[in-house]
């Protein structure tokens, strides 16, 4: 019980920092309440992939050094799968291949114990979620704290 309270936690946290990171530097963007210190692009892209990687260490620890070394590259890989959308492939923002990409940035555990197809399945959970969820959410400070909280799910 106390393992899934934690990682509800890492989900909103995760929410936050997500929000956080794509926020305005103007006082009165939404919510007002997120520090202006916090408002930087590195929180979404180096503080998520923590809550991440954090509550899969809650369920899921490496049995060798190989996996802890494999989880530091995976750490790298879902930040800077973070940090873009995509625009520059597709012209516009592709919240499903953001997400898609966010999670093959795990496959590397694959190579410690972690089936492929558990690593596919969130990929593709991610994909449909925030794509479904930003073709559907037109209020932008809700729809980034759905994706930062799909993340960490």
């Amino acid at each position: 019980m106390v393992k899934v309270a934690i990682w509800l936690l890492a989900c909103v946290v995760s929410a936050i920092l997500y929000r956080a990171g794509g926020m305005s530097k103007d006082a009165d963007a939404k919510p007002t309440w997120i520090p202006m210190w916090i408002r930087n692009s590195w929180c979404r892209d180096w503080l998520c992939p923590a809550c991440v990687y954090g509550s899969l260490l809650l369920f899921w620890q490496p049995s060798s050094s190989l996996g802890w070394i494999l989880l530091l590259i995976c750490y790298p890989l879902l930040g800077g799968a973070l940090s873009t959308y995509w625009d520059f492939v597709f012209k516009f923002d592709n919240y499903w291949f953001s997400g898609f990409m966010c999670g093959v940035a795990a496959f590397p555990l694959i190579f410690c114990g972690i089936a492929w197809w558990l690593i596919l399945v969130r990929a593709i959970f991610l994909a449909l979620s925030w794509g479904l969820w930003s073709k559907y959410q037109d209020v932008d400070y809700i729809e980034e704290f759905g994706r930062g909280f799909f993340l960490v799910i």
